[in-house]
């Protein structure tokens, strides 16, 4: 059964490439090849060079999920959270290596985590001599919420031990999910302490591991750095909060093919005035209108009742040749091959 998202931050490109880079490379390291994971989504293995590109969660999910089914109850989010270094985190991690102290640290990584472009949030309380790591992941997919934590908690590990030694390590961790069959996965990452079916997913820490001096602090650097995450934090909610706009007047009008002057008049401004605050953010209108047809053709094709021709008519296209080349220039595929094939997710 396909899953109802209704939550509207689910078509925005806010997801760091580095976590889906890491997960082709693991995925590759155990026998897949990972183009399969990517394929009509949207994206390449070379788009996922590009620390600038932004994948959105719905092609994360679908990168997940995929690499989940080929390698089922192994512990995939673990062995991709061990395999991050702090620059995974781009900026933020520049950031965080420059900080005085671990306290800063952290201090700093909540408030910009968005930056990161993960797919959990987390928070950080102190208590008498404990600190308190909380992540949740609120995509409403069981399995990508367990890769999420599993990932998260794997490469809080790798980057505390990249800024205050390899000695750092929690006291406990806990899980909301069940023990898993792989259980022994989470023991060799994250510590013999690790708990399963509470109440939360939580990392508990030693409260003096945040008063440690880190050997990199720069008071000076630290300042330009945060000042830079600051600029490239507003400019992606600037970016992001023009993308959903426009994507969203398309969807309205993709059965009517979704013209650039009737999506412009949507939104209150001229074509010419669109298409150049689209350019100022490296972006196009026949991109972002590819984007929403694409995302929806693959929703569509996951109801076996919906012809071709239907699906051609309901994304836009004038005709089903010209839908058909479309979706070959995006898979490599026809649609019916596609189909046929099983690589539409449930």
């Amino acid at each position: 059964m396909q899953m109802k998202v209704i939550d509207p931050t689910y078509e925005l490109a806010l997801v760091s490439p580095f976590l889906l880079q890491t997960l082709a490379e693991v995925a590759q390291q155990k026998g897949v090849n990972p183009e399969t994971l990517c394929r009509g989504l949207g994206f390449t293995l070379e788009d996922l060079q590009d620390p600038a590109h932004r994948i959105s969660y719905r092609q994360a999910v679908a990168m997940i999920q995929r690499a989940l089914k080929v390698l089922p109850n192994r512990g995939l989010g673990l062995w991709v959270g061990a395999q991050n270094v702090l620059g995974t985190l781009g900026l933020l991690g520049h950031v965080l290596s420059l900080c005085k102290t671990l306290r800063d640290a952290f201090e700093l990584g909540i408030r910009h985590q968005h930056t990161s472009g993960g797919i959990a949030v987390s928070s950080v309380e102190e208590a008498a001599d404990r600190v308190f790591v909380d992540v949740e992941c609120r995509l409403p997919f069981a399995d990508v919420q367990v890769f999420a934590v599993e990932e998260f908690f794997a490469s809080l590990l790798v980057y505390g031990r990249a800024l205050v030694g390899a000695d750092f390590k929690p006291i406990v961790v806990e899980f909301v999910h069940a023990a898993p069959d792989y259980r022994a996965e989470y023991h060799h990452w994250l510590g013999p302490d690790v708990r399963f079916g509470c109440l939360q997913n939580r990392m508990v820490i030693a409260a003096h591991w945040l008063d440690v001096c880190l050997p990199n602090h720069h008071s000076l650097a630290l300042r330009q750095a945060v000042k830079l995450l600051e600029l490239d934090a507003a400019q992606i909610h600037q970016k992001m909060d023009l993308i959903q706009a426009v994507e969203r007047a398309i969807s309205r009008e993709l059965t009517e093919g979704s013209h650039i002057e009737k999506i412009a008049g949507d939104l209150n401004m001229s074509s010419r005035t669109l298409r150049r605050r689209l350019t100022e953010h490296a972006l196009t209108f026949e991109t972002l209108l590819e984007q929403v047809r694409q995302a929806r053709t693959m929703s569509l094709l996951g109801n076996p009742e919906m012809s071709i021709e239907r699906i051609t008519e309901e994304v836009g296209y004038s005709d089903v040749r010209s839908f058909r080349r479309a979706f070959k220039r995006w898979t490599g595929m026809s649609p019916t091959a596609f189909r046929n094939e099983g690589a539409v997710l449930q």
